[in-house]
């Protein structure tokens, strides 16, 4: 799964990123080139689904492509697949990372895993009798929540119990096989520990991040059925109450959009905020990447948008400097990377009624 998910990146990138760009993607780099890539190369979905992603890890996954001619990188350390390459990826199982979507949901994530495994625990040990024991889950916010759902549902805890069961009895059915195993397998309540990451390794025989992975996408997968259909699965969804997606705005960005919004020009947010020009710029283009209806014409005019974008489907390319360089440098980097940006973000918009 891992090795899929980095020959996708690659696939995606087009020999346009560096290693280092497949690394802040699925780590949730949170800068506004990183966003922009996101976008850019339709790899949202990926942005942020592996955090403990160690550089080192994904320097040895990309070698051992190489070794097998799926990868070959430049001088420059631009990896790109080979027809090797493309045709392993074609091999991979679609289903086993289609539920990531990281740019949505990664931020959230962490606290409905956190609530799910705690209430799990909680609710088997009542249910079995146990009053004593060590909460798996030492987040102080998951646990207020498990104590407040016990609070509300007092007299109802065999039934929110049972329900609960039958709720991921129902959902993991339809799931990945092995995933659904690695789940499980993690646990802990009601006298059984969960095993560690280590164990599953040794009991499957796949990669530490394998597993990692494997995990987190069981987890997006419960996360987005339950966000969606409260009626079929009550407690889950009360598991992710108050979980709302992000706009990935930076709290800086955040500062920079409000002035925007007051009319000030870009020097003087500059002067207001006393940052670097290149600063304000990325900021811009965060904001024009995740803010629906961004107004891009304090800097551009829908016709240079759509020339700039014209341009980049042209070349077909994101590469900044193709781009500068076709057009002449007419436009400078900054105004290429928010028309790119605002068009991008305009696409997907225009796509989702129909998804």
């Amino acid at each position: 799964m891992f090795e899929s998910i980095v020959l996708l990146c690659i696939k995606r990138f087009k020999g346009e990123r560096t290693v280092s760009g497949i690394f802040n993607m699925l780590t949730g780099k949170r800068s506004s080139q990183t966003m922009q890539d996101a976008k850019a190369y339709q790899l949202d979905h990926m942005f942020g689904v592996f955090p403990e992603l160690e550089r080192r890890k994904l320097d040895n996954a990309i070698d051992q492509m190489a070794g097998r001619e799926e990868v070959v990188v430049n001088e420059e350390g631009f990896p790109n697949l080979t027809d090797k390459g493309t045709d392993h990826l074609q091999t991979q199982r679609a289903s086993s990372s289609a539920y990531f979507q990281g740019m949505q949901w990664h931020e959230v994530l962490p606290a409905f895993i956190s609530r799910l495994n705690l209430l799990i625990q909680a609710s088997s040990n009542k249910e079995a009798g146990i009053q004593s024991y060590v909460a798996i889950v030492d987040q102080p916010g998951a646990q207020a929540w498990v104590k407040k759902v016990f609070g509300t549902f007092q007299d109802k805890l065999p039934r929110l119990n049972q329900s609960l069961y039958e709720e991921l009895v129902r959902l993991l059915s339809n799931h990945d096989p092995v995933q659904t195993e690695l789940f499980t397998h993690r646990l802990t309540g009601g006298g059984w520990i969960g095993l560690t990451v280590d164990q599953l390794k040794e009991k499957y025989r796949l990669s530490r991040e394998d597993i990692l992975l494997g995990l987190r996408h069981t987890y997006y997968y419960l996360f987005q059925q339950a966000k969606k259909d409260k009626e079929a699965y009550p407690v889950l969804h009360l598991c992710t109450r108050g979980l709302q997606s992000s706009h990935l705005v930076t709290a800086s960005a955040g500062k920079t959009y409000q002035l925007i919004e007051q009319g000030l020009s870009l020097e003087e947010i500059v002067t207001v905020r006393r940052l670097k020009k290149s600063t304000i710029q990325d900021h811009i283009v965060e904001a024009a990447l995740v803010t629906p209806d961004f107004d891009v014409s304090p800097f551009l005019s829908a016709e240079q948008v759509e020339e700039i974008n014209q341009k980049a489907m042209d070349l077909n390319t994101q590469r900044l400097k193709h781009i500068h360089q076709d057009l002449g440098g007419v436009y400078d980097y900054f105004e290429i990377r928010l028309a790119l940006a605002h068009g991008r973000s305009t696409a997907q918009r225009e796509r989702k009624p129909s998804s």
